[in-house]
C-alpha cells in the first residue's frame, strides 16, 4: 500500500468514525434531555417557576452527570413503578453499557495503524480505548443504536406514567 492509499484509507476510516460518533452521541444526548425532563416533572410537579429553575440551573448543568441522572431515574422507576421495572429491567439495565460505549466512542482515538489501513473498512472501525481496538462493524453499531432506541422507548413510557405512582398491595 503506497502513501496515497494509506492517506485515502485513513480519511475513510475517520469519516466513518465521525459518522458513528455523531449518530450515537446525538442519540445519547436526546436520552439525557428526556431524563432531565422526567426528573424535572417528577420533582417539580406543580410550580412552573420551580420547574424552570430546576431544569435550567440543576438537572441540565455539567455537575449533574448523565450517570447520576440515570441512577436517580432507576431508583424512581424501581420505587414508584415496580411492575414497569420488572417488565423492563433488562432494557433499562443496558443503560450502563450504553454510557460506557458512549464514553469510549467520545474519548477514544481512531485506530489508523498500518494493519487497520490495509483492512477493508466493512470489517469495522477500531477505537483505541474500546475493547483494545476491536473493530466495530456496521452491524455492531446498529445493535448499539437499537439498545439506545429501546432506552428512548422506555423513557417515553415513563413520561406517560408521571405523575402517577403504582399503588403497592399491602
Amino acid at each position: 500500500m503506497d502513501e496515497q492509499e494509506k492517506i485515502r484509507a485513513a480519511k475513510l476510516i475517520h469519516e466513518k468514525a465521525r459518522y458513528y460518533r455523531g449518530r450515537f452521541l446525538n442519540s445519547v444526548a436526546c436520552i439525557e434531555h428526556d431524563i432531565a425532563h422526567i426528573l424535572t416533572e417528577y420533582f417539580c410537579t406543580s410550580d412552573h417557576g420551580k420547574r424552570k429553575i430546576f431544569y435550567e440551573d440543576i438537572v441540565t448543568r455539567a455537575f449533574f452527570s448523565l450517570n447520576r441522572k440515570k441512577d436517580i431515574l432507576m431508583r424512581i422507576v424501581q420505587a414508584d413503578y415496580p411492575l414497569y421495572w420488572k417488565e423492563n429491567q433488562k432494557v433499562l439495565s443496558a443503560f450502563q453499557e450504553i454510557l460506557e460505549f458512549r464514553n469510549q466512542l467520545a474519548h477514544s482515538r481512531v485506530d489508523v495503524s498500518g494493519e487497520v489501513l490495509a483492512r477493508p473498512i466493512k470489517e469495522g472501525i477500531g477505537f483505541t480505548d474500546w475493547k483494545d481496538g476491536k473493530p466495530i462493524t456496521e452491524e455492531d453499531f446498529n445493535e448499539w443504536e437499537v439498545k439506545a432506541n429501546m432506552i428512548s422507548s422506555c423513557l417515553t413510557d415513563i413520561k406517560r406514567l408521571l405523575p402517577y405512582k403504582q399503588v403497592k398491595p399491602e
